[in-house]
Parts: structure tokens; C-alpha cells; sequence
């Protein structure tokens, strides 16, 4: 029961990981490293989730990957709303 457990555990926060790592693929762009704050945020925060993962803190890494997403769509956010700014000062 107890390996049942672990290995759902196991499974779940290994998705949100992979989640973490397709997110970043997508996002990663000179655009939307123009948000330096928030994109260092994300990086930092999949940093760490990796490492979690890596060391079988399943549920910590869950938290940091999801974390991690929320500050990749932050930058995206931010880079987006300059480059609109951009455009009306021009």
C-alpha cells in the first residue's frame, strides 16, 4: 500500500515537472526575458523543483514546479504589457 503511495506521489509531481519543463520551452524567448525579475523568479523556482524531484521530495517539487509555471506566465505578462507601452509611446 505504502509503494502504491509513493510511486502515485512519484507520478503526479513528475508530470507537474514535465508540465514545468514544456512551459519553459515554449516560454523561453528574448521577449519575455525582458522581465528579468520574474523570469530569474521561474528559473530559480525550476531550479529547485528539479532538485527536490532529484531527491525524491515529490511534493515539494510539485509546489515548485507549479510555482515555477506562475512566474513564467508572470514574465509573460509583464514583457507583453512593455512592448504594449513600447508601441503607444511611439
Amino acid at each position: 500500500m505504502i509503494l502504491w503511495f509513493a510511486m502515485a506521489c512519484a507520478i503526479k509531481s513528475g508530470v507537474a515537472v514535465i508540465e514545468m519543463d514544456k512551459h519553459y520551452n515554449e516560454l523561453n524567448t528574448p521577449q519575455t526575458r525582458t522581465a528579468q525579475f520574474e523570469w530569474s523568479m521561474a528559473e530559480e523556482y525550476r531550479l529547485k523543483a528539479k532538485e527536490e524531484y532529484s531527491s525524491s521530495q515529490f511534493q515539494d517539487a510539485e509546489l515548485l514546479a507549479k510555482e515555477s509555471i506562475e512566474w513564467m506566465d508572470k514574465a509573460t505578462e509583464k514583457s507583453l504589457s512593455q512592448d504594449a507601452e513600447e508601441g503607444e509611446a511611439q
